[in-house]
């Protein structure tokens, strides 16, 4: 999450896009241990992580964002991905919004990360 803020204040769009995803992506994975009590799958999907914990029970109030995620984790980093250069591949509303949904999934699982009691 840190490394999105300071990416982000450094108008650095394609790595904030890119750190909010992977923030997303480290946060669903960690409540697989509280929730699932099982490790996460392999993958890079932020929505089929989500999608696992939320037949589970879990929810996110901003779960129908969570797809925007999905595409940085490629499009930020392969130009043939991006279809040109990663760096022109978000711009800064992009990043805004990114760092918006990874702040709230982040604060969610903190809480329940440190009160696994709290859990649905």
């Amino acid at each position: 999450m840190e490394d999105a803020k300071i990416a982000f204040n450094m108008g650095r769009w394609f790595r904030t896009a890119f750190f909010s995803q992977q923030a997303v992506e480290k946060a669903l994975k960690a409540l697989f241990f509280v929730i699932l009590r099982k490790e996460p799958p392999k993958t890079h999907v932020v929505t089929e992580l989500y999608r696992q914990l939320r037949e589970a029970g879990f929810k996110l109030d901003n779960e129908e964002e969570l797809y925007v995620l999905n595409k940085y984790y490629t499009v930020t980093r392969y130009p043939d991905a991006a279809n040109g250069l990663p760096s022109e591949s978000v711009d800064k509303w992009e990043a805004e919004r990114a760092l918006r949904i990874a702040k709230e999934v982040v604060a969610v699982a903190r809480r329940l990360v440190t009160s696994p009691r709290e859990i649905p």
